[in-house]
């Protein structure tokens, strides 16, 4: 498939279809938030997946004393030199010991210095908050607990007591703006987080949008194309409703696509993003870029939405046998690729408006496995942005030594739920506590804590139903 050949059908393709809906309608004049509180300006999320479970414990790391000690002697060969690690200095958080910063991790420092970047400590799947004792007696626990793909639909979804068939994110658009088509966008690819509503997610890189899945309809002996073509213009004259319905969907889309390719065309540049290329597939760092264009050029676009969520994918991140030890490229690369995002955001004066948050598919365990480490669940997440209360560590850090107490079979029991984590967002993003209650179905179970990592409160009552 060429490029240009899909951009040239997609602004051919609808020629002689009158039956389109006029853009104006699809983009000028879209109803108003017909729940949550979208005023204040604009506000975007940026989701990082760090796909395949990201070793955490050798990224915030005790730094020195009886708890470095421990740490070291269960990590063995993983483990960082003491000295090399980026002291940390929390504003608020001291439970006795002092932590560091993985060494390559130097710009992340910076942020959290300044105050715009934190931890939230031991984040996981949970039903309910539990204890080691609680679990070795019964209590629930998230389904296949360990499995790549079940729980990172659990992050996505933000439910481990049921399995929901729309992601968090998707619930948060149809609370906000059901009928915004670029409330959800992704230059990182499918995910779930953004599946399940009324609108699917907008996919897009750093050069082209994605205006539908129907690739092999651009094939170069152009008959499927043809046909294709056929199906679009049948958008409200066929007959049968099912196809009807499919046309009318994806000329909205193709049109929405005209549009934004030509907003895309004149965004800034931003090379900074070019260095570094990594391995394996599409560049983390190049899907950061592609976000801050959108965001570049987000008041050119038709109705301005003030609200919007973005994903991007970091991959590579099952170290099986690689362990995240003082020179770990992984690192690196996420340190570097953040530091330039949040250096474009600035440029664009929208450090205030753009929060970014980490997730992944769940921590490592806390020993190793002879050349890295294996599954585990609780893990660490980060939090950039300059509405963040930075320069902090949220919740309780864990022990991190053999046959620590705060672990089940060597994993890390999670001291703060998915939901716990990501509600302080939503309601950054303007949702109200009913409305967290729809987005977060299994909120009320935690109802008896509260995350203030946002300027904004979040409270957190018995009432969630």
């Amino acid at each position: 498939m060429k490029k240009l050949d899909r951009r040239q059908f997609l602004r051919t393709s609808l020629i002689g279809a009158t039956t389109l809906s006029p853009l104006s309608a699809l983009l000028g004049v879209l109803p108003e938030a017909r729940a949550a509180d979208s005023s204040g300006g604009y506000k975007a999320l940026v989701c990082v997946l760090l796909e395949g479970g990201a070793d955490v414990f050798n990224m915030v790391v005790p730094k020195q004393g009886a708890a470095y000690e421990a740490y070291r002697n269960a990590r063995g060969t993983m483990a960082i030199s003491g000295g090399s690690l980026l002291k940390l200095d929390p504003v608020r958080y001291d439970d006795g010991v002092s932590y560091g910063f993985h060494p390559r991790m130097n710009r992340m420092h910076e942020l959290f210095d300044q105050q715009k970047l934190a931890v939230i400590a031991n984040v996981g799947t949970l039903v309910q908050p539990v204890t080691r004792a609680e679990i070795l007696n019964g209590a629930p626990v998230p389904n296949q607990l360990f499995s790549h793909n079940t729980q990172r639909d659990q992050w996505m979804t933000a439910d481990a007591a049921v399995r929901q068939k729309a992601g968090w994110a998707a619930r948060m658009a149809d609370a906000f703006a059901p009928d915004e088509p670029l409330f959800n966008l992704t230059s990182g690819g499918k995910n779930l987080m953004q599946q399940g509503g009324d609108k699917s997610a907008f996919e897009f890189d750093g050069s082209d949008i994605y205006a539908f899945d129907d690739y092999y309809a651009f094939r170069e002996d152009g008959s499927l194309g043809e046909i294709y073509r056929q199906l679009l213009q049948h958008n409200s004259t066929h007959g049968n409703h099912l196809v009807e319905a499919f046309a009318h969907r994806r000329t909205n889309n193709i049109q929405l696509f005209n549009v934004l390719s030509g907003i895309l065309e004149s965004a800034p540049d931003f090379p900074e993003f070019t260095a570094g290329i990594h391995e394996s597939g599409m560049p983390f760092g190049m899907q950061l870029r592609a976000v801050v264009r959108m965001l570049a050029v987000k008041d050119r676009v038709p109705n301005r939405p003030q609200r919007q969520v973005f994903f991007v994918n970091y991959h590579g991140w099952d170290t099986h046998d690689t362990p995240l030890d003082a020179d770990s490229h992984l690192v690196d690369y996420l340190d570097k690729s953040l530091g330039a995002f949040q250096d474009a955001l600035a440029q664009l004066g929208l450090e205030q408006q753009v929060t970014t948050f980490t997730c992944s598919d769940f921590g490592r365990s806390i020993t190793p496995n002879g050349k890295g480490s294996d599954h585990g669940w609780g893990g660490h997440a980060f939090v950039m942005g300059g509405a963040v209360k930075g320069g902090d560590i949220y919740g309780t850090m864990p022990r991190i030594r053999k046959e620590s107490p705060d672990a089940l079979d060597d994993r890390l029991i999670p001291g703060i739920s998915v939901e716990q984590y990501y509600a302080p967002l939503a309601t950054w993003f303007g949702a109200s506590e009913q409305e967290l209650g729809v987005i977060f179905p299994n909120l009320y179970r935690f109802s008896a804590s509260r995350l203030e990592f946002m300027d904004q409160e979040v409270l957190f009552s018995d009432g969630f139903e």
